[in-house]
């Protein structure tokens, strides 16, 4: 596809993934778009049963959309894309306010709108938020939980380097970007990591599988003696510089899974506390099932990968021939 026709370059060299996969400026069509309200309807009833039934095991159970950049920084955009308020962020969170189920809803398009102008939340070459935006999400989540926040971020260490991210790779000329990093784990560590968080961080294999991903973090250190399960992606990630880590330094247990569905088997036997759901927006136009076996899906990514390392060395092997 034309790089000009999936990222969008606005004021003050911010970029927007437009197109692609995800059709990203389709989601703000609230009739005929790829997330209409018929869709997010569904999205509420969901919420909704996962609500009752975390409720039945003694759960507390919260959700949070991670809004596209679109939605927070819509004001950047150099020409009308989209009308950021037409969100399906915003939209489900109107749906959900009114709902049985309101007190599951963690809303960051506000909080992320009043912080916008005073810190970039988001990275401009990329779609991913940065350490201020994800330490945002997790204040306002720590808040509705009733979680005291880890106070030592500030401290937490880090590393800065130039990096050629997603959306800037897609430009040209290609846009490089000061990124930091930060270890937002603490005292935690890991204690477990399955076989697809393996594959997701051996450089062999190339990042690309990553659904299905576990592991889990002890802090005996915490303040906050809670169990927290997360089910996410990019945006909580495996990895200590996203919300899991801030997690793992903040509660006694975390556990992350890369996924929109939950495995209520699992559930039931890890007995969080606190179960946590997230998901991107422009993820959002499949609605989860919830029938999800996680031991099946490991074992399917690791064939997967598999397969994709024999096809790559095959095509080497071919290319030198």
């Amino acid at each position: 596809m034309n790089p000009d026709k999936l990222v969008h370059t606005g004021i003050e060299d911010w970029l927007f993934l437009t197109g692609g996969s995800n059709f990203v400026t389709t989601l703000y069509d609230r009739q005929e778009g790829h997330l209409p309200d018929s869709l997010l309807i569904k999205w509420r009833h969901l919420l909704e049963r996962r609500e009752r039934r975390c409720d039945n095991l003694g759960i507390h159970y919260v959700h949070i959309t991670v809004p596209d950049k679109l939605t927070v920084y819509g004001h950047k955009q150099a020409s009308p894309l989209v009308d950021p308020d037409l969100a399906p962020a915003i939209r489900l969170g109107d749906m959900m306010r009114i709902s049985p189920s309101a007190r599951c809803w963690v809303d960051l398009v506000q909080p992320m709108r009043a912080a916008r102008d005073t810190v970039d939340l988001y990275w401009k070459t990329d779609t991913h938020w940065t350490p201020e935006g994800c330490i945002l999400a997790y204040v306002t989540l720590c808040q509705q939980l009733g979680l005291e926040p880890n106070p030592d971020l500030n401290s937490a260490p880090s590393r800065e380097f130039a990096a050629r991210m997603d959306l800037g790779g897609k430009v040209n000329p290609v846009q490089w970007e000061a990124i930091r990093e930060s270890d937002f784990s603490g005292t935690a560590r890991r204690t477990f990591i399955n076989s697809v968080t393996a594959i997701l961080e051996n450089p062999a294999f190339g990042s690309e599988i990553h659904v299905g991903s576990r592991v889990a973090f002890v802090n005996s250190d915490a303040r906050n003696t809670q169990k927290v399960l997360i089910f996410g992606d990019s945006y909580a990630s495996q990895r200590m510089n996203m919300l899991t880590g801030l997690f793992a330094g903040t509660v006694r247990n975390v556990e992350f899974i890369w996924s929109a569905n939950i495995d209520w088997s699992f559930v039931k036997a890890a007995k969080p506390d606190i179960l946590i759901t997230e998901v991107a927006e422009r993820f959002m136009t499949i609605v989860p099932h919830d029938r999800v076996n996680l031991r099946v899906l490991e074992a399917r990514q690791a064939v997967k990968a598999l397969r994709r390392r024999f096809e790559r060395w095959i095509a080497t092997r071919l290319s030198r021939s």
